[in-house]
């Protein structure tokens, strides 16, 4: 049996164009390559907003600019000051703060049960994680358990695999 099918192209893939009441909080990333890949994945789940915080993105990297494919120019984003004013914001707005990090209080991304419609996914810096002040602020500690012999892997990879498992546990994928 032969199975017809083409491959879609960017003129002519199905879209959704609402945005959801998802955002991400971005503590302190330091790589072009990850902070791209953050404004691809915003575009293709529909996040309405990236804060970046403790840090700004630096729209002129090269390496910026390819992994994100124009999305940076697309996707609501700020830079903040203040993280702390921001997520007490954020809770007062019916958000439930989720922080992507394992630690010893984390429960398993797949166990997370929330009533909240609005997801602030909090993920930290490359090397460190989310910082202690920060990590303290968030509702709920949430992980991906790990199958190897690594403890955890590449921030954008983990902030797909939890935004997407997030956006279906809404209902919204």
């Amino acid at each position: 049996m032969h199975l017809k099918t083409e491959q879609l192209t960017h003129d002519n893939t199905p879209r959704q164009k609402a945005t959801l009441p998802v955002v991400l909080l971005c503590d302190g990333l330091s790589s072009p390559a990850n902070t791209g890949s953050l404004f691809r994945l915003a575009d293709a789940l529909g996040i309405e907003h990236l804060y970046f915080l403790n840090g700004a993105p630096d729209l002129n990297s090269n390496r910026l600019k390819r992994t994100s494919r124009t999305c940076e120019k697309r996707i609501s984003f700020s830079s903040v000051e203040n993280p702390a004013e921001l997520i007490l914001q954020l809770k007062k707005d019916n958000y439930s703060i989720l922080g992507l990090e394992l630690t010893t209080s984390s429960i398993p991304l797949k166990d997370l049960n929330i009533k909240s419609k609005k997801i602030a996914l909090m993920i930290g810096n490359e090397r460190n994680g989310i910082s202690t002040a920060l990590l303290q602020l968030a509702d709920q500690l949430v992980h991906i358990p790990m199958r190897g012999q690594n403890s955890s892997m590449n921030v954008s990879h983990a902030a797909a695999i939890a935004a997407y498992q997030l956006i279906n546990h809404l209902n919204h994928g």
